[in-house]
């Protein structure tokens, strides 16, 4: 009976292994099976036959769908290595044994088997001192003491089968069941072993199916003769380029080894911009590079999980950092892969290129401005997220212009700085500044082709028949229930009608009088005064001028004497010369005789509101789709506009503009 020294508990429970990496006891005893062929070639020359057979074994529950792959309940790894013989059974009982510290062993991966298995069984046969001798015993957290039998038997090879007995359940739920994909992981985990001439040959089965994972190597894996060394400070690398031909792989990675075993998985598409699934789409291959140092042999952790290595800077152990292997790397791959990233970065320039010519020209100025930044968006993107990105780009641009700026003018009294040095500086930024200022414009012109394209939309008959009621079309142009106190300058669009309406001292919209629902509420009811108002109005402040709308819905032809935008428009007025209208903070609306009054009626000319038109003695514009009156006693200049006359009128003030921008 064999006692181990150390809390085996304790030892388990504080070995690091995630729920979701639960092949990793699996590449633990497949790698020990790997060191005992090593082990007993080197013993043994004439041996050069090595195998190794993972067995399967999968839950004899029935399932509700009979095609539907059962669990994985347990693990054999069966090889013809060298065997726990004596030697190989000590250094089992030693925790963190050194005994394999020349094939870069940590003494600690068997206790990732305790870790997601409930126990494992061993059954070795070896050849010692002219013998065969058979060894069987149990690992398990049920018991300290390995009570280890030892028969000698007759046998024709050594086989040794470790069997890692029940995943436990945190584990068994993250374990893929499809043996293939857990073929192509072991694969992808030992690739280093694969690449030498004398790996051993390695199959995986269950019940239905086998995988030889040297035939799986050599149908799916490209390598030449391409190995690339650099040197970081005092430690050199080598990277082998390796091309994956499996659509399955799913990925472009970089593989970080120790002492030819994988330890950490980098994700390439997150450090290479243009490289993506393009790369297999186009070419038929994932790239996978391997990338192995002795300085990663020994700053491997115990576990074998990750690096002591810091992620960035340097600390006193080590002047080198992951963050600059990283990009020392990506430099290396990068000139590999040029042919067939070229292509790639071809193609998504000239997408980014036709997508702000066409759809977002206010991005156009980034293009030369910020030709790094952009060039390190990532391919494929759709044009939603496309637009994100250049919006951060842009925003970068502007925080760095008006730095420049601020340059720009402390250096106008640089005394060392030559007249001619300084037109030259002065010339690029005002270039930059106007680049900019286009850009801006481009993006407002772009606005108001959207705005009024909604507009139009708007105007035609929906699919059950009927029209958009006047809110569609009020909010197109002023948000409702708003004042100009909460509603900024980009978030209205009155230069549908007119461009200066936009300045008026104060505007509500959809706002009752006095803020009162009982009360009466104008659409769009604008105040001006000759003289600046601040903040919050003086009282006694007398309004120059008195702007109201009245929106209709389009073709809305139920008009009568009492409800028509005409009268409307009319007792609004009568209310506010008569002092009995008050705005939303409860202040009068004061006016004097002087005041004028611009009344606008939005709506389409019907037939039944024609004779209110000719009644109040109104005259047609002269593009006929309107009329107009002035109110003499009122004071008031009258507008009635037809939904086809604000279109038509829209569109000619903005034409120029949308063809100077190819809109």
């Amino acid at each position: 009976m064999r006692t181990y020294s150390i809390n085996l508990h304790g030892r388990v429970k504080n070995f690091d292994l995630p729920k979701n990496r639960p092949l990793v006891p699996l590449y633990e005893a497949v790698v020990n099976s790997l060191h005992a062929i090593d082990e007993r070639r080197k013993s043994d020359p004439s041996f050069t036959n090595g195998r190794i057979d993972i067995h399967v074994v999968r839950s004899t529950q029935l399932s509700i769908d009979d095609k539907e792959l059962q669990p994985i309940e347990s693990f054999e790894i069966i090889d013809n290595g060298i065997g726990f013989n004596e030697q190989n059974m000590q250094a089992f009982m030693e925790s963190d044994s050194a005994y394999k510290a020349d094939f870069g062993g940590k003494g600690v991966g068997r206790f990732s088997w305790l870790k997601a298995f409930s126990s494992v069984s061993i059954s070795s046969t070896y050849f010692e001192e002219g013998v065969h001798q058979k060894r069987e015993f149990v690992f398990s957290l049920s018991n300290q003491n390995i009570d280890d039998t030892l028969t000698e038997i007759e046998a024709k090879d050594c086989i040794t089968i470790v069997k890692l007995n029940s995943c436990k359940a945190e584990y068994k739920k993250e374990l893929v069941k499809q043996l293939s994909t857990i073929a192509m992981r072991i694969m992808q985990h030992f690739l280093v072993y694969f690449l030498d001439d004398n790996c051993p040959k390695i199959s995986i089965r269950d019940d239905n199916e086998t995988v030889l994972l040297n035939q799986l190597f050599n149908e799916k894996v490209e390598t030449e003769a391409n190995t690339e060394e650099f040197t970081l400070g005092e430690h050199k690398f080598s990277l082998l380029n390796v091309k994956i031909e499996d659509r399955a792989f799913l990925g472009n990675r970089l593989y970080l080894c120790a002492n030819n075993r994988l330890v950490d998985s980098i994700n390439l598409e997150a450090h290479i911009v243009d490289l993506d699934g393009q790369i297999f789409e186009k070419n038929g291959f994932w790239y996978v590079g391997i990338l192995t140092s002795k300085y990663f042999d020994d700053s491997v952790d115990m576990n074998r999980l990750s690096f002591n290595i810091p992620d960035t800077g340097t600390n006193l152990l080590t002047d080198v950092s992951l963050e600059m292997i990283m990009n020392q790397s990506c430099k290396c791959i990068e000139k590999y892969l040029e042919e067939f990233l070229s292509p790639i970065t071809t193609e998504k320039k000239g997408y980014i290129e036709k997508f702000v010519a066409s759809a977002a020209p206010q991005y156009r100025h980034l293009l030369k401005y910020m030709a790094d930044d952009i060039a390190h968006i990532k391919p494929k993107l759709t044009d939603d997220k496309l637009e994100d990105e250049l919006y951060i780009i842009k925003r970068k641009f502007d925080k760095s212009s008006k730095k420049e700026q601020q340059k720009l003018l402390s250096e106008t009294d640089d005394t060392q700085m030559s007249p001619q040095d300084y037109e030259v500086y002065f010339q690029q930024q005002i270039k930059r500044i106007s680049d900019a200022n286009s850009a801006a414009l481009a993006e407002y012109v772009t606005h108001r082709k959207i705005i009024i394209e909604l507009l139009a939309k708007g105007l035609r008959r929906q699919d059950d028949g009927k029209f958009n009621r006047e809110n569609y079309l009020h909010s197109l142009i002023y948000p409702m229930r708003t004042t100009s106190d909460d509603t900024d300058y980009e978030s209205h669009n009155l230069w549908l009608i007119d461009e200066k309406l936009s300045y008026c001292s104060f505007i509500s919209s959809d706002v009752y009088f006095d803020n009162d629902p009982k009360q009466e509420r104008t659409d769009i009811l604008m105040l001006d005064s000759p003289v600046a108002v601040s903040e919050h109005r003086n009282d006694g402040t007398v309004f120059d001028t008195i702007i109201i709308f009245e929106l209709k819905r389009p073709m809305r032809d139920d008009y009568t004497n009492e409800k028509n935008p005409i009268s409307q428009l009319y007792s609004y007025v009568r209310k506010i010369r008569n002092h009995e209208a008050k705005d939303r903070y409860h202040r009068t609306i004061n006016v004097n005789e002087s005041t004028k009054y611009y009344l606008y009626a939005i709506c389409d000319i019907t037939l039944k509101l024609l004779p209110f038109i000719d009644q109040n003695g109104f005259a047609k514009t002269p593009d006929n789709l309107g009329y107009y009156n002035f109110n003499k006693p009122y004071n008031a200049y009258f507008e009635i506009l037809s939904y086809d006359k604000i279109l038509n009128d829209a569109k000619k003030r903005n034409r120029v503009l949308f063809d100077k921008l190819g809109l």
